[in-house]
């Protein structure tokens, strides 16, 4: 076993407690399979209420925290304007086998300039500015202006992968950085273990009562205004389908303006839920899981919702068309485009044999993507 630093979590903090969101706990849980010494340097945020949102650090005996700063709310932003608190950490630690940066976050290079001799691992699971870029409802200047504000930053990070071993989520994160001539292997990101599979095939979707699901971030980049405005067509032709909208965000309002302006019905926002059996219950009692992000590198609630037996309509984006085919596993619609979403679910309610042929091929599909053989590739595999 080895010693291991880790950067590119938020850490939270509930009295003199450190947590981590679920998703983010099972990995360090799979982690912990391949090393006894862990060191996470992350930026901290406050909580008031833990609320069962995050899963506590502390019943790992070998896992210790070095905070960067402490914060109410972790924003990219916030991270960027701490590089000497960064600096700081960084100086006095000791050696580590291996460094695993998780990216974008800020100054992951850090870990070249002080630990150039371990065993270095940099993960890309997102493109930032390609998700700026796609935001209609950001302006042109603006979007200059931030690509060139972060310009430096990323040539950093650039400058870090040469002699790191590198791994995307996504074969769109792996082609870009060909390009570059920087070589790296894709990976489908996942979280699945044996407890999220479900598949029941005489599930059909109501004509009557079709029940929508989005589960992730209500953030612009998520598209989940799309999604809103797919359903108010098809509430049109039927009044009584419904949409649950899991998670939170600093859209949220936005979202319920959507809502009220159109008199849209059936729309229940549920928040964040962190409980793992919960989640799994919810998708297993809807039809049709919708995903209209606007850019990303594996998407895992797409995974998800097919490991729980449901119809996906999406966007093209980040590994997803490399993996699912069209009109087989998947449908798929356009970005920021609203009316052809709505064809695309249509299509499966009133094509039922169609839509049942599309979950079992996902659900075969899908299989091979577990947490387990995620996390083996990027930690165990020569």
């Amino acid at each position: 076993m080895a010693s291991i630093l880790i950067q590119g979590w938020t850490v939270h903090k509930v009295g003199d407690e450190y947590y981590l969101p679920y998703i983010h706990w099972i990995y360090l849980k799979e982690i912990l399979k391949y090393y006894d010494d862990i060191c996470i340097v992350a930026p901290v945020e406050i909580t008031k209420d833990n609320s069962n949102q995050f899963s506590k650090i502390g019943i790992f005996n070998n896992v210790n925290v070095y905070p960067v700063y402490h914060t109410e709310c972790v924003t990219y932003i916030s991270g960027a304007k701490n590089f000497f608190s960064f600096f700081k950490v960084y100086k006095s630690l000791r050696n580590f086998d291996v460094t695993y940066a998780r990216y974008p976050d800020p100054f992951l290079w850090l870990q070249k300039v002080f630990f150039s001799k371990s065993k270095r691992i940099i993960h890309f699971v997102g493109r930032p500015i390609d998700t700026i870029f796609k935001n209609p409802n950001i302006n042109i200047i603006k979007k200059v202006f931030i690509a060139l504000f972060f310009l430096p930053e990323q040539l950093m990070h650039l400058w870090a992968c040469k002699g790191a071993k590198i791994f995307t989520n996504g074969k769109d994160i792996h082609n870009h950085l060909g390009k570059l001539q920087i070589k790296s292997k894709p990976l489908i990101s996942s979280v699945l273990t044996k407890n999220d599979f479900n598949y029941n095939p005489l599930k059909k979707i109501s004509n009557i009562k079709p029940k929508l699901l989005y589960i992730g971030y209500l953030r612009r980049a998520k598209g989940v205004d799309t999604v809103i405005k797919s359903f108010a067509l098809l509430q049109n032709k039927f009044p009584e389908a419904e949409l649950t909208i899991v998670g939170d965000g600093e859209t949220k309002q936005e979202l319920c303006e959507i809502i009220k302006k159109n008199s849209i019905k059936n729309v229940h926002f549920l928040g964040h839920i962190n409980d793992r059996s919960i989640l799994n219950d919810i998708m297993r009692n809807h039809d049709i899981f919708c995903f209209a992000s606007l850019s990303e590198g594996s998407p895992r609630v797409v995974i998800e919702a097919m490991a729980n037996g449901l119809n996906v309509v999406s966007t093209p984006v980040g590994s997803l068309p490399h993996v699912f085919i069209d009109g087989k596993d998947i449908a798929y619609f356009d970005l920021n485009n609203h009316q052809m979403l709505y064809e695309k679910v249509i299509s499966l309610i009133n094509d039922s044999n169609n839509a049942s042929l599309m979950r079992e091929s996902a659900y075969q599909k899908i299989k091979e993507y577990t947490l387990e053989n995620f996390y083996k590739k990027i930690f165990y595999d020569k």
